[in-house]
């Protein structure tokens, strides 16, 4: 038997099981009994391993498949992890970092698990749903970051994408634009599908076309060479206003439309998604939709605490706002109603 198999047959978290096996509190006294009687009944014997109060050991566990989340979308996850460092130091904890890949996914997490850490940080962003069953392998408290996984059990902190990305069509619309197109990554990644979900919903509300998206590679380079390519031969042309999944592509766009001889926002306007700090420096300056990464931090670390203390809390899932950030990258088409103090 497992830590495992007895939180199944007693309708627990492997975390509760632990708690009682080490004689922790953070249990009822009810569940605490019903574990205990469920060791019994299977002949449970637990080889207790011995391990330190203080400080407590986080682990953040970076699930890299493309590169995207971690090389191209400048430090966007590296503002996070900082912040996650700094919580952990605050709080006195000491903090290991796991670099996971595909194929040798299980063994790093089965060496990681071999001197177990109170806690797991994932960096879920590029984590595929296939690769769902490798959290199984976790049974200490674990909160993923920037990826709302459907995984029972798993708490998530990650961006409100859909209804962010709505909401910067309704202010495109707002400003006049009944033209608004989407730059799509070429490759999956939940995060930004979950935005051209929320983009087409919102079109679907205001009763305005659906265009087919126009796929980019997600790096600036890849970006700019694929739109560079499409407008040349006439595929597409730059016009009414666009979003883009991210800023990286619209950075990309952005240098492609201006080589073409187009400019910006007089002959299309373009918004992007994240704030990353080269929005702010190209030309023109990037519409955007900035989110926290400091808050993606500090919540992330947050809920590890409570679940570490309180294994039996609900499930948690934290959807976390933005702010539109307005530069000249777009154009009213008509006056936008002025925000009431």
């Amino acid at each position: 038997m497992t830590i495992r198999e007895i939180a199944a047959l007693a309708g627990v978290s492997p975390a509760a099981v632990s708690l009682v096996i080490n004689n922790k509190k953070g249990v009822s006294d009810e569940t605490r009994k019903r574990i205990l009687s469920v060791m019994e009944e299977s002949g449970y014997s637990p080889s207790v391993r011995k391990k330190s109060v203080r400080p407590l050991r986080i682990v953040v566990l970076k699930y890299r498949v493309h590169g995207i989340a971690f090389e191209e979308n400048q430090g966007f996850i590296a503002s996070i992890v900082d912040r996650i460092e700094s919580e952990c130091r605050h709080y006195g904890y000491d903090l290991m970092m796991y670099n996971c890949e595909p194929e040798t996914a299980t063994a790093t997490i089965r060496d990681m698990m071999n001197a177990a850490p109170d806690g797991v940080i994932l960096i879920a962003t590029e984590l595929p749903k296939e690769d769902f069953p490798l959290l199984d392998l976790i049974d200490v408290p674990l909160v993923a970051l920037d990826q709302n996984l459907y995984h029972p059990g798993t708490d998530c902190v990650v961006m409100d994408n859909a209804n962010l990305a709505a909401s910067l069509v309704e202010y495109l619309a707002e400003c006049g634009h009944r033209d608004i197109g989407y730059f799509k990554f070429s490759r999956a990644v939940r995060n930004c599908d979950e935005r051209y979900e929320g983009y087409l919903a919102a079109l679907e509300r205001l009763g305005l076309e659906k265009p087919e998206p126009i796929l980019l590679k997600p790096t600036v380079d890849g970006a700019f060479e694929d739109l560079a390519r499409m407008i040349r031969s006439g595929e597409y042309v730059p016009h009414g206003a666009v979003v883009c999944d991210n800023d990286t592509i619209a950075i990309g766009a952005i240098k492609a439309i201006r080589e073409a001889g187009y400019s910006i926002p007089e002959d299309i306007s373009i918004i992007g998604f994240d704030d990353i700090p080269f929005s702010a420096t190209t030309m023109p300056a990037l519409t955007t939709m900035r989110i926290s990464r400091s808050a993606m931090g500090e919540m992330a670390v947050s809920i590890l605490r409570r679940r570490m203390r309180h294994p039996d809390y609900p499930c948690m899932k934290l959807l976390l706002g933005g702010k539109l950030i307005i530069r000249n990258s777009t154009k009213a088409l008509t006056k936008v109603p002025e925000e009431q103090p």
